[in-house]
């Protein structure tokens, strides 16, 4: 399984397991999480798109300490409401490591939408955690398929 599809799997899972999300698609609230995914910091941010379709959102190997923008005030101030961090993005070697999002379908299927890389986005991998995001081990999704059908 490609890497960055993955960190989605185990993200999607976490989520699942702490009953943030439902994969019956009776919720379209969104919100964040700072958990522990394969042994590393990461943020997982979700938003229902409508359709009963959520974004999901990684930012794995997240250091909030180091994070230009995580003490700031009003709308500079990181709130996790988007798909990537509010910094530059060459602010983002310093603090994280992988992002990517993807979208969850939940109402013909329940599935991460897409097959391989494709319809993913907003990636962004640091130099060398290629081979640490391929060497995370294949995850067994709780209730969904890893790969399926991508709707417009």
């Amino acid at each position: 399984m490609n890497g960055y599809r993955k960190l989605l799997v185990l993200a999607i899972n976490e989520l699942v397991k702490r009953k943030l999300i439902s994969l019956d698609g009776d919720d379209e609230k969104g919100g964040h999480v700072i958990t522990d995914i394969a042994g590393e910091n990461t943020v997982i941010a979700w938003h229902g798109i409508g359709f009963q379709e959520l974004r999901v959102s990684v930012w794995w190997k997240y250091d909030h300490s180091r994070h230009p923008q995580a003490n700031m005030t009003g709308p500079y101030r990181e709130e996790f409401r988007t798909t990537r961090p509010l910094a530059k993005r060459k602010y983002y070697p310093n603090f994280v490591g992988v992002t990517v999002s993807g979208w969850v379908e939940r109402k013909t299927g329940k599935h991460l939408q897409g097959h391989g890389h494709d319809r993913l986005f907003d990636i962004y991998t640091r130099r060398g955690e290629k081979k640490n995001l391929e060497a995370l081990p294949d995850s067994i999704p709780n209730d969904f398929k890893t790969e399926g059908q991508f709707f417009i």
